[in-house]
């Protein structure tokens, strides 16, 4: 009975050991030094801290929270990121996870990451974040930095009564004044008045697509809502969503007929839906879960049986071995 117990106590100590050597050294006090000097630094409303070091509460991580003001400059800001970087270089955070999370009203600048190798391409994205609510004044800007080889991602939330001629706008903005940025993630939405939206991975919209955008929007004989996708995770490397306000397979298949020939025209493959959401039926595993759904050039997988109208289409269409 001794031996077990004392085994017992072995074991508990084995485990404690364990814990301690898994946890990270306390790092608390250089980040509440770092928080104090950049909050004294030019352009800082504010700075403050999230820190969690406890195995109990889960992952060691530091949040650095900056406050800053409407009228920041591009240099102001990046001297702040460049302060941070350089206190990531400088400090021992290993097992620590790190964020740098500036905010003026809802517009954000995040870098992620606790060792980063493209300083000076995270400064000047810092730059562009500033120069971005120049451009873009009462829209919502997001900026997440490039870190560790995961590109950035921005998003551009125009105001009211932005309409789908305003996102075109933006992205040819967007192209010709932050072209560093086009490689990255983008969002770009209209106003809530006239909801339009085009998402972007790895690349812009093309001349072509831009066209297309346009034609769709301005025809608005049955009422619908635009959604591009560019290199979506389940999608074809186009995806062109059209959303009606009401649940009604009969208006979505006119919708169909009458715009399926015109986004034909773009190069295969291009998944096309006329649905009441604006991703359409798609599952997670780009599976087409309700009409109407049609992936020009290619074949596409569903879990439902097409009516026959929509059969039609999708013999006209898709290329799939029979």
């Amino acid at each position: 009975m001794r031996a077990r117990h004392c085994s017992l106590i072995a074991l508990l100590l084995v485990v404690a050991a364990a814990a301690c050597a898994s946890a990270p050294p306390d790092r608390r006090s250089q980040v509440d030094g770092l928080t104090q000097r950049i909050g004294a630094m030019p352009g800082v409303m504010q700075a403050g801290n999230t820190f969690n070091d406890s195995a109990a509460q889960g992952p060691a991580y530091f949040e650095l929270d900056v406050n800053v003001a409407d009228d920041i400059t591009g240099d102001q800001l990046a001297a702040i990121t460049s302060a941070y970087l350089g206190d990531l270089a400088a400090q021992d955070y290993r097992g620590y996870k790190a964020q740098l999370d500036v905010r003026t009203d809802a517009n954000v600048f995040l870098v992620d990451g606790r060792t980063v190798g493209n300083r000076d391409q995270i400064l000047a994205q810092a730059r562009s974040w500033v120069a971005l609510q120049q451009q873009f004044p009462g829209s919502t800007v997001g900026l997440r930095a490039t870190t560790n080889a995961v590109p950035s991602s921005g998003n551009l939330q125009l105001p009211d009564p932005a309409d789908y001629v305003a996102v075109a706008a933006a992205l040819d903005k967007l192209a010709n004044v932050f072209g560093d940025l086009a490689a990255g993630d983008w969002t770009v939405s209209a106003g809530k008045q006239h909801p339009a939206e085009i998402r972007t991975s790895r690349r812009l919209p093309s001349q072509l697509e831009m066209e297309l955008w346009r034609t769709l929007n301005s025809d608005q004989s049955i009422p619908h809502a635009d959604v591009f996708t560019i290199n979506g995770a389940v999608t074809a490397p186009l995806s062109v969503s059209e959303k009606m306000p009401a649940d009604d397979p009969g208006m979505a298949l006119r919708l169909a007929q009458q715009h399926l020939p015109i986004v034909a025209r773009l190069p295969a493959p291009v998944l096309y839906s006329a649905t009441n959401q604006y991703q359409g039926h798609i599952d997670f595993h780009g599976q087409a879960t309700g009409p109407v759904t049609v992936l020009i050039g290619g074949c596409m997988k569903r879990n439902y049986r097409p009516s026959p109208a929509e059969q039609a289409l999708i013999d006209r269409y898709e290329n799939c071995r029979r």
